[in-house]
């Protein structure tokens, strides 16, 4: 008899957990849950020619954190739009984003492609972009190096609004990380 009590009483801890997951699942979902299928997908983002340059640094070193840009977006359309946040869609194995930034143009001294290792960006902030402008801001990714990086950081995704609707847009964007000898400093 003890043994089918501990039985029941753990079935339902089992069962109040099922249910606790069930509701924590339906409330992550009408909150937002998937953040892309959210957003219906736009087009108002253009990239510069420079834009579909691949990028590259073949001198990481195991261990440390570089600072990769992001693409500089373009408004193709009549109406402002702000961009949001902008993050890289396949990072490869040997690679880990820690965290993402924005720097304007003025910061960067103009539009930087590529990684820089000592930069200050400062926190991720959204930015707005002029009708059929050029953006004064662009985000940055720091990303870690954990090991032989196998693959390429590629494909963006922004999210952006216009008006009271907020966007998707996937964009091109390569950069390649390899391990090689670290530069000397002068």
């Amino acid at each position: 008899m003890g043994t089918d009590a501990a039985a029941t009483s753990k079935g339902r801890r089992v069962l109040r957990g099922l249910a606790a997951l069930a509701v924590t699942a339906a409330l992550t979902a009408a909150a937002g849950g998937d953040r892309a299928r959210d957003h219906p997908q736009g087009d108002a983002i253009a990239l510069p020619a420079q834009a579909s340059f691949l990028s590259g640094y073949e001198h990481a070193q195991v261990g440390a954190e570089y600072w990769v840009s992001g693409p500089l977006p373009d408004n193709g359309t009549a109406r402002p739009l702000t961009v949001l946040r902008m993050r890289v869609l396949r990072v490869p194995e040997g690679l880990e984003v820690v965290r993402y930034g924005t720097a304007t143009l003025r910061q960067t001294g103009g539009y930087l492609i590529g990684v820089t290792q000592d930069f200050a960006v400062g926190p991720a902030r959204p930015f707005v972009v002029a009708p059929h402008g050029r953006a004064g801001a662009y985000v940055w990714m720091r990303v870690r190096v954990t090991g032989p990086v196998r693959g390429t950081l590629s494909g963006c995704r922004f999210w952006y609004r216009q008006g009271v609707v907020e966007y998707r847009q996937d964009v091109g964007c390569e950069t390649v990380v390899r391990l090689g000898p670290p530069l000397r400093r002068a």
